[in-house]
C-alpha cells in the first residue's frame, strides 16, 4: 500500500514540475512565436491585429507590377542612331549597321556599276569599281555587278519579309527582329542604300571558292574595297558571312585594313 502512495506522489510531482516548465517558457518567448501562431482576430476591433507571417508579408508587401518585359533573346534591346553622309573625304568611312542608319532625307547621286549595266552604286564607287572591273577584266576575270544600290523602302520590305520567315518558323517576334538582320538589315541601316557597296558574282558561299574571290582576296584593296563581312569578324560586324559583297571604304583605309586584318568598325575604334 505504502508503495502505491508514494508512486502516486511522485506522479503529482512530476506532473506539476512538466506544467511549472511549460508555463515558463511560454511567458519568456510567446512574444517571439506569436507572429507564427495562428490566432483569431480580437473581438474588439481597436485591438492591434496580429502579425503577419513571413510568407504572408512578402506577399502583401510586394508593389503591383505590369507583365514581365521580353528579356533580350526576344527583343530589340538596342538603340539606333540616325547618321547623316559626311561632306568631306570622310563618307567613304561612314559607318552603317544595325545600331546606325541614313538620314531619312538623304540620296546618293548614282551611276552606272559599268558600262551598260542596270546596277547603279553611287558615282564615286561606280568611277572605283569600274576600274577594278577592267583590272581583273585584263587577266581574264569577270567582276560581274549583281547588285548595288536599293532604296530604303525595298530594304524594308526585305526584312520584313525575314522577319516574317522566322516568326513562321515558331521564332519569337523581338528575337526575329533581331536575327534577321544577320542577313538582311533593316532599311536605313544598308551600305546598299547609299551604294557604296557591291555583290558580285553569284551571291552564294560557292563564291568563296571562285577565281574572282581570290583575285579580289589578293588586289580590292588596291582600288579601295574591302570584303565588309567574313566569318572571322561577325562578332564585329553581327553580320553572316558575305564573300561577295564588297564595300568601297578608299584606297588608303584599304590599305590599312588589308594590312591588319581589321573589319571596318574595328578600323574606326582605333
Amino acid at each position: 500500500m505504502m508503495k502505491k502512495i508514494i508512486a502516486a506522489l511522485l506522479i503529482v510531482v512530476l506532473l506539476g514540475a512538466a506544467f511549472y516548465a511549460s508555463y515558463t517558457f511560454s511567458v519568456k518567448y510567446w512574444d517571439k512565436l506569436a507572429p507564427y501562431v495562428d490566432v483569431e482576430a480580437p473581438a474588439d476591433a481597436t485591438q492591434a491585429a496580429p502579425a503577419a507571417t513571413p510568407a504572408e508579408a512578402l506577399t502583401t508587401a510586394a508593389p503591383e507590377t505590369s507583365a514581365p518585359a521580353e528579356t533580350e533573346a526576344e527583343a530589340p534591346y538596342y538603340s539606333v542612331t540616325t547618321v547623316e553622309m559626311p561632306q568631306d573625304e570622310t563618307w567613304k568611312l561612314i559607318l552603317l549597321n544595325r545600331y546606325y542608319k541614313i538620314s531619312d532625307d538623304y540620296t546618293p547621286e548614282l551611276a552606272p556599276a559599268i558600262e551598260g549595266s542596270t546596277v547603279q552604286l553611287e558615282r564615286r564607287v561606280a568611277d572605283a569599281f569600274a576600274e577594278m572591273y577592267a583590272a581583273a577584266r585584263a587577266e581574264g576575270l569577270e567582276l560581274t555587278p549583281v547588285s548595288g544600290y536599293i532604296s530604303t523602302e525595298l530594304q524594308t520590305s526585305l526584312y520584313n519579309k525575314k522577319v516574317e520567315e522566322l516568326t513562321a518558323q515558331g521564332v519569337a517576334e523581338g528575337s526575329a527582329m533581331f536575327l534577321a538582320a544577320e542577313s538582311v538589315l533593316p532599311g536605313g541601316c544598308s551600305e546598299d542604300n547609299i551604294g557604296i557597296s557591291v555583290s558580285i558574282g553569284m551571291q552564294l558561299d560557292s563564291f568563296a571558292q571562285s577565281d574572282e574571290y581570290r583575285w579580289l582576296r589578293e588586289n580590292a584593296w588596291k582600288y579601295g574595297f574591302i570584303e565588309r563581312y567574313t566569318a572571322e569578324k561577325k562578332a564585329f560586324t553581327q553580320v553572316t558571312a558575305r564573300p561577295w559583297y564588297w564595300r568601297y571604304v578608299g584606297k588608303e583605309a584599304a590599305d590599312l585594313m588589308n594590312q591588319s586584318g581589321q573589319c571596318l568598325e574595328e578600323y574606326l575604334q582605333r
